[in-house]
């Protein structure tokens, strides 16, 4: 476990209207666990004077925005009051609610609607040991200077704190140094009473049809694993015939060479970025580049991508829509580090090569010895590019979170389609190239405007329509569930059928201007409360001659839960 960031005393809560939350907002410090656990849990006890249905809780994550993963509420079973000497005893413990939770950005407060099978959870008068589980996203959660933390109001009170790594299996942490203990941190957000609950929700399924993957990447998640993933490896990216790259192991032609004595030396900056103008022109898909932008934090730009969020925290989102075309092998290196080398360039005139070097860098922290030297070569009379990792750090523990990560790939600049990640390894054993296209295309796509809130009206909006025209978004009560019916039997093989249109109704859409048309349709939820929980499902299709035989396009499909929160 270690510290992530030392913050003022309380964060600003989130204004929620027309409930009552408790809020359990220590003073301390946030820190969370590095790396990430699966299933960190925190704990607390709760005492209820009151009949009440939770409805959601509130706590911030320290994940990029967009990530989303899951909280989950257990209580103590009947009879046991206290989660104290019942932390590593499951049978103990009832799931009473869970959610999905989507983060707002590092140390962002986020919002979890809660319910169990489609309902609120209903909690009588007692006291209980609760336990919050979260999956798939990074905790925070404060170190307090005394024990027990309590924070009430006239329904619930909740006491004391721990934190666990792993959920009912590992034993909880002890205070971290200049702090007495844990807590969690966060709102408890309900209704008095039994009250009629569900989750508003939008949940995309299957995919439309067609993506066209420009780009590639890894991730590697600590030091360990990249150095053993890529340290004397090496990956050579041709030009193919299709305006894009295919992947094959490292060309012996552009094997690791040192820098020579003509090199340029990169000024030192951390989580800089440099221009240096090329001799010769370098052409990549989509231009030519008479210029590289060098990021110490160990990629390469055909134009400037200072504007990235985040640079020191390698993540797929952000390499898929920097706005630069790009080459990443993303770490977070500290040149300016005492001991730590240099980052060099060099135009060799000899074999017409550009080559970039990360001689013995050093990572964070700088208490440590963890350097690392890897090299980019661009030949720019066949526009290969190679990536030659020699010997990156396998020592880590930067003591922030996702700082040791390691990222590899390759982005044309703007927005791109999300390829899910390769498997490098299974390439250097021998595996098959990776083909990638010169042009990327986003599938047709379908999306709610806002969550089915019962009494509003939200829009079905869709986008990446591939030609003018028109075509139909169909709103149905049963889903087809992914993959669905392929429609490759029509001629449009790769384009899913998600819902059942017999048992829905169709609605123009068009991109032509005509009024009355466009490509959103209305969709007004009847403020009526026994339509909680019920679902609704949306699919477009866009008509265009020239996409397949059938002449049509498929988005993805929509399950929509209408809900009260």
């Amino acid at each position: 476990m270690k510290i992530l960031a030392t913050l003022a005393a309380s964060l600003l809560a989130v204004a929620i209207s027309a409930q009552s939350p408790l809020l359990v907002q220590p003073a301390g410090a946030f820190y969370g666990w590095n790396p990430p656990a699966a299933n960190h849990q925190t704990f607390f006890d709760m005492t209820v004077n009151t009949t009440i249905t939770l409805q959601a809780l509130t706590t911030p994550l320290y994940s990029q925005a967009g990530v989303t993963g899951s909280l989950e509420m257990y209580i103590t079973n009947p009879g046991i009051t206290t989660f104290v000497g019942n932390e590593t005893n499951a049978a103990n413990w009832s799931l009473a609610a869970s959610g999905a939770i989507k983060a707002n950005g590092l140390v962002a407060n986020a919002t979890a609607c809660m319910a169990l099978n489609g309902s609120g959870a209903v909690l009588q008068p007692g006291s209980y040991g609760v336990a919050i589980r979260y999956l798939g996203v990074a905790t925070l959660f404060r170190a307090v200077a005394t024990v027990p933390q309590t924070f009430s109001n006239a329904e619930l009170t909740v006491t004391g704190g721990a934190i666990q790594y792993g959920a009912f299996t590992y034993a909880t942490s002890g205070p971290t140094a200049g702090y007495a203990g844990w807590n969690w941190y966060g709102q408890i957000i309900y209704q008095n009473g039994v009250f009629p609950h569900a989750c508003a929700e939008n949940a995309n399924y299957g995919t439309g049809c067609y993506n066209k993957f420009g780009s590639f990447f890894q991730e590697w998640t600590s030091a360990a694993a990249a150095g053993a993933a890529l340290n004397g490896k090496s990956l050579s990216m041709i030009p193919n015939g299709i305006g894009g790259y295919d992947l094959v192991p490292g060309l012996p032609l552009y094997a690791y060479a040192a820098p020579s004595g003509a090199a340029i030396q990169i000024p030192a900056t951390d989580n800089g970025e440099q221009m240096q103008a090329l001799t010769i022109p370098f052409a990549y898909p989509g231009g030519v580049a008479t210029e590289f932008y060098i990021h110490s934090n160990g990629f390469v730009s055909v134009a400037s991508n200072s504007t990235i969020p985040n640079n020191t925290i390698p993540e797929p989102t952000t390499l898929l829509a920097a706005p630069a075309t790009a080459w990443w092998s993303w770490h977070q290196y500290n040149p300016t580090e005492a001991g730590s080398g240099f980052i060099w360039f060099e135009e060799d005139l000899g074999t017409a090569q550009i080559r970039v070097t990360w001689l013995n860098v050093e990572s964070y922290p700088t208490t440590a010895v963890n350097q690392s030297t890897m090299q980019m070569v661009f030949d720019p009379i066949t526009g290969i590019v190679t990536f030659n990792w020699v010997a990156l750090d396998t020592v880590g523990g930067s003591g922030t979170l996702d700082w040791d990560d390691t990222l590899v790939g390759y982005s044309p600049g703007g927005a791109s389609p999300n390829p899910g990640a390769s498997d490098l390894p299974a390439l250097f054993a021998g595996g098959p190239s990776i083909s990638l296209p010169g042009t990327e295309a986003f599938s047709l796509k379908v999306v709610a405007s806002a969550k089915p809130l019962i009494g509003t009206t939200i829009s079905l909006d869709t986008s990446n329509e591939t030609s003018l025209g028109i075509g139909l978004n169909y709103l149905s009560v049963v889903q087809l569930p992914s993959p669905g019916i392929d429609l490759g039997f029509l001629g449009a093989p790769g384009c899913p059928l998600l819902v059942d249109i017999t048992v829905g109704i169709g609605n123009v859409i068009s991109n032509l201007g005509v009024p009355g048309l466009s490509m959103s349709v209305a969709f007004p939820l009847p403020n009526n409360p026994t339509l909680a929980g019920v679902s609704a499902y949306s699919q477009s299709v866009w008509l265009d001659p020239a996409a397949n035989a059938f002449g049509a396009l498929t988005s993805n499909g929509i399950e929509m839960v209408l809900g009260n929160f």
